[in-house]
């Protein structure tokens, strides 16, 4: 493990660089659904939840059931989302070709898409319904901790989404990867909402808040990179492991004294957890968030560091 740590700093190097990615799933064709039927399958559009990001998005959710060929009552749900602008919130749309080309995107750590509907000036998307809900509610809102195992699993999840993302589209997903984006099934997988033409809609002054996420080349001169996505990841981790929101002090700490993670561990998980581990997942959160974006490693060595966890 040591060894494949220091691996990830030598990028173009490593051994790592050739490790295939978990494979994509075949892509189903989406179903098309008109606004009466997905009225009715949420109750006439109850809201479940609302999710405002630091972004310029704002996503509504609403829990369904929608009738398919083995059952009459598939969980789903779907999702419509709004724009701040100049004229406040408007919706966010988005076009036949773009929600087709959406659905060709299939891997089994994002959210699959199952349909659509584009009428009425509505735009709504149709997901799988995933049952233990966001990460950002495990970690933050919950007393019950997730174990270690289960921490390590999931950012194996996330780590192989984002990589998977980076292999086939070269683009990062910036804004999109955070705690309330990330889902998990009932067998805690990870799974994140990607939603690529929604970076299109982000309006060009608009100004980011929730800096803790965001790399120093971001914050410095507005530079967007696959680095960028893993100095976030990097992020996520800390908080995944710590439970802490405010992590600002202690990301600066460990970029010097990676040994210093095993200090501020999630005070729930007690001492069931393997402490060569720990110090171990301390360094690679290190080498993801240092300042310098060509140091960090690329996604799909951090999958494989994780693996090794």
């Amino acid at each position: 493990m040591g060894n494949g740590l220091k691996s990830c700093k030598q990028k173009h190097t490593s051994p790592l660089m050739n490790t295939p990615l978990l494979e994509e799933e075949e892509a189903e064709n989406l179903r098309i659904f008109s606004v009466k039927e997905l009225k009715k399958a949420t109750k006439d559009f109850k809201i479940e939840k609302v999710v405002e990001g630091e972004d310029a998005y704002v996503q509504t959710f609403y829990k369904g059931y929608i009738s398919d060929e083995t059952t009459s009552k598939l969980p789903v749900s779907v999702m419509e989302g709004l724009i701040h602008s100049q004229h406040g919130l408007e919706e966010w749309k988005i076009s036949k070709e773009e929600a087709e080309s959406l659905g060709q995107i299939s891997h089994p750590n994002l959210v699959k898409l199952l349909g659509y509907c584009c009428e009425d000036n509505r735009s709504l998307l149709v997901f799988e319904y995933l049952q233990k809900e966001t990460l950002e509610h495990h970690i933050f809102q919950k007393e019950e901790a997730l174990p270690w195992a289960t921490r390590v699993k999931i950012a194996v999840g996330i780590a192989q989404g984002v990589a998977f993302i980076h292999s086939i589209k070269n683009s990062p997903l910036h804004q999109e990867l955070r705690m309330h984006n990330i889902l998990l099934d009932e067998q805690y997988n990870a799974k994140f909402l990607y939603l690529d033409s929604k970076k299109q809609c982000w309006p060009i002054d608009w100004t980011f808040a929730g800096t803790k996420y965001m790399s120093p080349e971001y914050l410095g001169a507005d530079i967007v990179r696959l680095e960028t996505d893993v100095y976030t990841f990097g992020v996520i981790l800390l908080e995944l492991f710590t439970g802490l929101k405010e992590i600002s002090i202690h990301l600066e700490r460990l970029r010097t004294r990676p040994f210093l993670f095993t200090e501020i561990i999630d005070p729930r998980l007690g001492s069931h957890y393997p402490v060569n581990a720990a110090t171990k997942m301390g360094i690679l959160i290190q080498i993801c968030t240092t300042k310098h974006r060509k140091e960090r490693p690329l996604m799909q060595q951090v999958v494989d560091v994780l693996n090794s966890v």
